[in-house]
């Protein structure tokens, strides 16, 4: 049997990032046959299948929709093989070709967001000193110092690595965008 822990802590399977979860809500089963169920786990906020509170354990359809605090939690994509009904049909369910869900338990949202973050701490970073050296190549031209030479090197490739930056940045925004999308299904 799996059993994959859910909640707000990162020692959980499948973190989620909500305020009305419990750092350790609930946890989904999944049996050797692929049966899967649900138990919460002492949450303040409780956890609901279709809308009904569960109490003690209750089975999990592939159709399911298991609500945690105020999110709605695709469990299906955590599944190691293909869901059992308790019927005894075998449903899709189960990790798919492309990945499926975060094998460290951290949602499509972070990944994006901490890339995004990681990019603007970079970006500021490495825009700085673009941006000195397009403001002091300017001040030496207009000047007339001796080492034009050099306020004209500064504000080019000042210029340049702050284009760079710039396209750089719209690439990264674009490909987040692209993985949170393909991750979450």
């Amino acid at each position: 049997m799996r059993t994959f822990k859910v909640g707000t802590d990162i020692h959980n399977d499948i973190v989620v990032s909500d305020q009305y979860a419990s750092h350790f809500h609930c946890q989904i089963m999944q049996d050797d046959r692929g049966c899967c169920s649900i138990a919460d786990i002492g949450s303040t906020n409780g956890t609901f299948v279709n809308g009904i509170r569960v109490h003690g354990q209750m089975p999990l359809r592939s159709t399911d929709v298991v609500r945690v605090g105020n999110s709605t939690l695709t469990w299906q994509n955590y599944m190691q093989q293909p869901i059992r009904e308790p019927d005894g049909r075998t449903t899709g369910g189960g990790r798919s070709s492309n990945g499926g869900g975060s094998p460290f338990g951290i949602t499509s949202l972070s990944c994006g967001a901490a890339s995004l973050i990681f990019m603007w701490i970079i970006g500021i970073f490495a825009a700085i000193p673009s941006i000195c050296a397009i403001i002091f190549g300017a001040l030496s031209i207009k000047r007339k110092e001796p080492l034009k030479g050099m306020g004209i090197a500064g504000l080019v490739c000042g210029t340049l690595v702050t284009v760079f930056l710039l396209i750089a940045f719209i690439i990264a925004i674009v490909y987040a965008n692209a993985i949170i999308a393909a991750l979450s299904f």
